[in-house]
C-alpha cells in the first residue's frame, strides 16, 4: 500500500491551515501544507512497506551498540534534537504555551530532517553507509511496535541517562570514514564537517534559536528575537555549554566539541537571517497574520518599549499616528511569507523603537540646539517652583546615602528597567504631560517645533552594501545618538540597525517632501 492510497479516505480538513493535502509518516497523518501532526493514525499493515522503505535507524539509548569506553552510538542530529528539546523545555517554564514545543517546534524540525535527507527518506539506492559497525543488523529497522518515534521526541519526558529517539539517517555520500571514531565521539561527526554539507543548510547552535524564534513567531508569542537573545544571556535558556546536558553515553569529543561549543554569545542578525532561511527552506506557508491586536504589532511594541524608556504615555498618541501615516502596520507588511524576496523581512521590535525615534524627533528634533532651547524653557518655569526642587534633591540624596537591602533575584521579565508609577519623587515619567511642547490647532494637538531634519536624503541598496542607511557618529546629533544607544542597549543590537530603520519610516512619512537635513554646528554653545 502506498502512501497515496493510504491517506485517500481520510478527508479532514487540517486544523491549523483547513487544507486536504494529506501524508503519513510512521503512522500519523500530516498535512503537506502546514506540516501539522493530527493525532489521527494509521497502523501500518503490510510488513513489505516497512522493509522496503531501507532506511536506516539508530535505535533507542539502551539499545544502541554499546562501545568499549561505555558510551553509546549517536549521531550529531541528536544531539541537536536534545538541544532544541531543552530550549523548548525552557521557554515553557518561562510561560511560552506548550503547543510551541510539542506541535510546532517537532514539526518544523522533522520537516528540516526530511528536506536536509538526515531523516523520514528512503536511502538512495546503491548506497552504503560505513562508520564503525552502524552496518550491521542492529541498525535495520526495528519491527519492534513500541518503539518511540521521532514525531513523540520533544514531548517525551525522558530521563538523563537514556535519550530516546528514532531518527532514520540517511547519508548524504557513498561513505564514512573508518576513522570517525577516533575524530570525534558521535558516528558522523567528521562527515557533518565536510564542505559538501553547507548546502543543504547545516545545523548550528545559533540555528537552535532560530528555530525557536520561528516557531514563536508563528504562534505570535509576545517574546520578541532581542527577548530571546537576552533569556540566552542570563542563562534562562540553555545555550552556553549546553552539551552537558547531554546523557552520559554520549561521549564528546574532537569534533564534536567544535560543533556543540560555542565561545560567543549568538548575534541579532545571525539568528534573524538564519530563520529566514530556514522558513523558505521548509517551504513554509504564509505565517499568521501580525494585526494591531497582536504583541508583535507596533502599536502594542511601542507601548512596551516607551515604557521601557520610561516616556510619558502620550507619546502613544503619535507613535500609533506615525505607524497609521506610513501604513507599517498593516497585516501584508508584518506577516512572513518565506521565500517571497519583494518584501522586506520585518525585525519587530527594531520597528517600534524606531518609530519611537521618528516621534521624538517630530516633538524635540533632536538636533542638540532645540534641546538647550528646551532645558532654558524648564529652566524658567522652575524659577517659581524652587520648593518642590528642594524636596525632590532630598529624596534623591536620600536613596544615595540610604542602606539598601539586597533584593532577591528577580524573575524573567520581558522589561529590563523598572519605573514604579507609585514614587511621587519624579522619578517615573509615564503619567506626564506632553503639554508643554504641544500647541492646538484646528483642534488637533500639534508639536510646537515645526521642523524636522532627515537621516538620509536618499536610501542605499540593501542588497549591494547590507544597510539602507549609513550611520557614523560624527554625521549626527549627540541628542540622536543618545536615543539610538538608548534603544540598542536595551535590544542588545547596534545603533546601526534601529538607524536603518528610522530612515526608511522618514522616507514612508514624508514620501516626496524629503528635503536635506539643515547643518548645525559643532560647537553646541557659546
Amino acid at each position: 500500500m502506498d502512501e497515496e492510497e493510504a491517506t485517500r479516505d481520510f478527508n479532514e480538513r487540517c486544523a491549523q491551515c483547513s487544507e486536504v493535502n494529506w501524508g503519513l509518516a510512521d503512522g500519523r497523518f500530516y498535512c503537506r501544507s502546514c506540516h501539522n501532526v493530527t493525532e489521527r493514525t494509521r497502523e501500518v499493515v503490510n510488513a513489505d512497506f516497512v522493509s522496503n522503505t531501507r532506511v536506516q535507524t539508530i535505535s533507542k539509548g539502551l539499545r544502541k551498540q554499546e562501545k568499549n569506553d561505555g558510551g553509546c552510538e549517536w549521531y550529531v542530529c541528536e544531539g541537536f534534537q536534545l538541544i532544541l528539546k531543552k530550549q523548548a523545555e525552557a521557554l515553557e517554564a518561562l510561560g511560552v504555551c506548550p503547543q510551541m514545543k510539542d506541535e510546532i517546534l517537532y514539526n518544523f524540525w522533522r520537516h528540516y530532517l526530511q528536506k536536509s535527507k538526515q531523516a523520514y527518506c528512503s536511502r538512495p539506492a546503491g548506497e552504503t553507509i560505513k562508520a564503525l559497525s552502524v552496518c550491521d543488523s542492529s541498525t535495520d529497522v526495528d519491527s519492534d511496535p513500541q518503539r518511540p518515534s521521532l514525531l513523540h521526541l520533544l514531548s517525551l519526558s525522558e530521563s538523563e541517562g537514556d535519550l530516546q529517539t528514532d531518527c532514520s539517517f540517511a547519508s548524504s555520500t557513498s561513505k564514512v570514514s573508518e576513522s570517525t571514531s577516533v575524530c570525534s565521539g558521535s558516528v558522523d561527526g567528521s562527515l557533518y564537517l565536510m564542505k559538501n554539507q553547507k548546502e543543504k543548510l547545516r545545523m548550528t547552535m545559533p540555528m537552535t534559536l532560530s528555530f525557536c524564534y520561528m516557531a514563536l513567531l508563528w504562534l505570535r508569542e509576545p517574546m520578541t528575537l532581542s527577548d530571546l537573545l537576552r533569556f540566552v544571556v542570563e542563562g534562562h535558556i540553555p545555550y552556553l555549554n549546553v552539551f552537558e546536558h547531554f546523557p552520559e553515553k554520549m561521549k564528546l569529543c574532537g569534533l564534536d566539541l567544535k560543533i556543540f561549543c560555542v565561545e560567543s554569545w549568538p548575534g541579532y542578525e545571525e539568528v534573524h537571517n538564519k530563520m529566514l532561511e530556514l522558513a523558505a527552506f521548509l517551504d513554509l506557508p504564509r505565517f499568521p497574520d501580525i494585526t494591531d491586536s497582536c504583541f508583535l504589532h507596533p502599536d502594542m511594541l511601542c507601548m512596551k518599549y516607551l515604557m521601557e524608556a520610561n516616556l510619558p504615555d502620550e507619546l502613544h498618541n503619535w507613535t500609533r499616528r506615525v505607524v497609521k501615516k506610513t501604513s507599517i502596520g498593516e497585516a501584508d507588511i508584518l506577516t512572513l511569507v518565506p521565500g517571497n524576496k519583494s518584501t522586506r523581512k520585518v525585525k519587530y521590535d527594531v520597528l517600534a523603537v524606531a518609530v519611537i525615534v521618528v516621534v521624538l524627533k517630530l516633538l524635540f528634533l533632536l538636533d542638540d540646539h532645540y534641546e538647550w532651547l528646551l532645558s532654558d524653557f524648564a529652566k524658567e518655569q522652575n524659577k517659581s517652583n524652587k520648593e518642590e526642587i528642594v524636596v525632590n534633591l532630598q529624596n534623591q540624596f536620600g536613596k544615595l546615602s540610604g542602606s539598601v537591602q539586597p533584593a532577591e533575584k528577580p524573575r524573567p521579565s520581558s522589561f529590563q528597567l523598572t519605573w514604579s508609577e507609585e514614587n511621587t519623587d519624579g522619578s517615573c515619567f509615564h503619567g506626564h504631560s506632553l503639554k508643554g511642547i504641544l500647541q492646538e490647532k484646528c483642534g488637533l494637538l500639534t508639536a510646537m517645533n515645526p521642523d524636522y531634519w532627515l537621516c538620509t536624503v536618499k536610501l542605499c541598496t540593501e542588497k549591494l552594501c547590507g544597510h539602507l542607511a549609513h550611520y557614523r557618529d560624527v554625521d549626527f546629533p549627540q541628542s540622536y545618538h543618545f536615543v539610538l544607544r538608548l534603544f540598542s542597549f536595551l535590544l542588545r543590537i547596534q545603533p546601526s540597525y534601529i538607524h536603518d530603520e528610522v530612515c526608511v519610516i522618514e522616507h514612508k512619512l514624508f514620501n516626496k517632501k524629503l528635503c536635506k537635513k539643515p547643518k548645525y554646528n559643532a560647537v553646541l554653545r557659546k
